[in-house]
């Protein structure tokens, strides 16, 4: 047993809830409905502190608007519309709607009769009993619900922690009642109903407090015990979380302290190495969040702000002044992100830095996408190289499908060979120091194919070179894709270059090594096709603009060199190219003259002296 899990053990020990009798720690032969508790063992106070985290949860500025609204029948889950029915008909589906569904049946919605009800109105009172007992009579035993949402994963820890918080409103004869906790603390307290990652989060903490309110000693431990050893996984060694999502990794930042919150609301703790993680993984955000306080599109989740209050780090890049000089401008994160960055805001606005990501590592489950080596490029105050966004979470939607799909990513794609999304994609190449930042991805998981991608950048300059290298078994079609973000014009200026533009500011994008042909669409909406689309929220797309630069051979190399406007008066030029080995660029800049050395195992910049005529 790890230490500090001996050390949490004791500690619980010490501050335990005191149980009113000794209770049977779980359900034998899975009769999740058997238990010895009573009306007189709820806990609530404990219910009622727990009712003040989670804007899911706690009363706030639209509690007296959604009362009202549930007053007349009306159920509002967003993102979706509001719904007008029958809300304990439990199979509902008036979206047909996977997510709908999952909210539908954690209860939270009912959370304003709750509000109103201990303030002492007895109509709310008496309403909230009756959908609750009205869920248990149709839901319990769980053999009997007709809708699988009812306990999937996630959906049974949200209501026990809605349900619990309850137990102020329940008289001396509302055993029912108790009987509905403790079939929620003995499904959770069970083992084999667990998941991983977030959704396991919230089954966690629904055994917390449900035993908390049922002052079960048991209960509490088990989850506590539990939160402790899943927090390690939930962030790795680095800080990265474990769903391959920025949005995710913000919302289990949020979800974590949270569950912090909960449990030093009942006089518990994390154990030390877990807090560290969360800290290590709030300072993680702060290096994923854009320059404009945006979170780029990675994984599932849209374009929304980074979010204050959960780290030091992130408030100062929210607030545009970043305090610490020497933050690092390199991170790699082995189990998914490089992030390179121009500065944090120390000679430009913070808003004008630069900010790459390069997506690699191994397949993550839950939130990812199929996007590993693809490159996001921000720069100039806007986002220019992203890629396809989010959509939904709904099964068999043609816009989810084409979101999570390669086909939506700045990557290379061959579109007559197979591909194993559940591959490996390591980073078998990474360098930084003050002139330049590299890393180079290791792709075999084509049918009969290798690509290998080095994205690098050159801070000085404000310029990227990506260097990609393909070989298949036969020659056919090899596809170099670029989504191009919403507002900006694509232009092919030559034959081996193209313009971005946006009202004044431009990237320009050069090919060296072998010539594609290019093949430029600009995504609609208004057809079938979704190639160029970018999902920018909850079930919203808007236009792109998609370049696929296309080779036709068996070995196909390319090398991409992205300037800005700012930096347009460098010059460059390939001198040396040994194909699909190296190469090397001379730049000229303002600075002077720079040679690129680019081999297969280092990339070195250097100065060049300028001899005199």
């Amino acid at each position: 047993m790890r230490a500090w899990l001996k050390r949490l053990y004791r500690f619980a020990r010490k501050n335990t809830i005191t149980p009113s009798r000794d209770h049977v720690q779980a359900p034998t032969g899975k009769d999740y409905q058997q238990h010895d508790f009573r009306i007189r063992d709820l806990n609530r106070a404990a219910a009622k502190r727990q009712a003040t985290i989670g804007k899911n949860y706690s009363r706030n500025e639209q509690t007296p608007q959604l009362l009202a609204e549930l007053k007349e029948n009306t159920v509002t889950l967003p993102p979706h519309n509001s719904w007008t029915g029958d809300y304990t008909d439990w199979t509902a589906d008036p979206f047909t709607d996977l997510n709908w569904r999952f909210q539908f049946h954690t209860l939270r919605w009912i959370n304003p009769y709750l509000w109103e009800a201990l303030d002492g109105d007895e109509d709310s009172k008496t309403e909230w009993k009756r959908i609750v007992r009205s869920w248990a009579e149709t839901n319990i035993p769980p053999k009997r619900a007709e809708d699988k949402y009812a306990w999937m994963d996630m959906t049974d820890g949200n209501r026990a922690i809605q349900t619990s918080l309850g137990a102020p409103l329940m008289d001396q004869d509302d055993q029912w009642y108790v009987d509905f906790l403790a079939m929620h603390r003995n499904w959770l307290f069970d083992n084999s109903n667990i998941v991983p990652g977030n959704h396991g989060l919230h089954q966690n903490l629904g055994l917390f407090v449900v035993s908390s309110v049922l002052s079960d000693e048991a209960g509490v431990q088990r989850s506590i015990e539990r939160l402790g050893a899943q927090i390690l996984d939930a962030f790795d060694s680095e800080g990265l979380n474990e769903e391959g999502s920025v949005a995710y990794h913000q919302y289990n930042l949020v979800w974590w302290l949270q569950a912090r919150e909960r449990l030093q609301l009942e006089g518990y703790d994390f154990p030390t190495e877990a807090l560290e993680r969360l800290d290590k993984a709030g300072e993680t955000m702060a290096y994923l969040i854009l320059p404009d306080k945006t979170m780029p599109q990675i994984g599932d989740g849209g374009r929304g702000k980074g979010r204050s209050g959960i780290h030091p780090l992130i408030d100062q890049v929210m607030q545009g002044e970043v305090e610490d000089t020497n933050l690092a401008l390199f991170r790699h994160f082995p189990n998914g992100l490089t992030v390179s960055r121009s500065g944090w805001g120390e000679q430009r606005p913070l808003k004008d830095e630069s900010h790459t990501i390069v997506r690699h590592g191994p397949d993550l489950e839950r939130h990812s996408h199929n996007d590993r080596g693809s490159v996001h490029i921000y720069t100039q105050g806007r986002r220019w190289i992203t890629d396809g966004g989010f959509h939904s979470y709904q099964h068999r939607s043609r816009d989810r499908d084409y979101t999570k799909s390669r086909s939506a990513h700045s990557l290379v794609n061959l579109s007559e060979q197979r591909y194993d999304k559940s591959g490996d994609v390591p980073a078998r190449l990474v360098q930084h120091d003050d002139t330049l930042h590299a890393i180079e991805i290791h792709d075999e998981n084509f049918e009969s194919a290798r690509w290998l991608r080095r994205v690098i950048y050159l801070p000085d300059m404000d310029c990227w070179v990506i260097w990609d290298r393909v070989q298949t078994d036969k020659q056919q079609k090899i596809r170099q894709q670029w989504l191009i973000d919403i507002g900006v014009e694509v232009s092919q200026n030559d034959p081996t270059s193209l313009q971005l533009t946006d009202d004044t500011r431009q990237v320009v994008m050069r090919w060296f090594g072998d010539h594609p042909t290019f093949d430029i669409v600009k995504g609609n909406r208004k057809t079938k096709s979704k190639r160029g689309l970018i999902g920018i929220r909850w079930k919203r797309m808007k236009d792109g603009t998609s370049v696929h630069a296309n080779f036709t051979a068996d070995q196909a190399e390319s090398i991409v060199v992205i300037s800005t406007s700012a930096v347009q008066s460098l010059d460059i030029s390939l001198k040396r190219r040994s194909k699909m080995k190296s190469f090397k660029l001379d730049i000229r800049s303002p600075q002077g003259v720079y040679r690129l050395n680019v081999g297969l195992s280092r990339t070195r910049l250097q100065k060049r002296k300028i001899r005199k005529s």
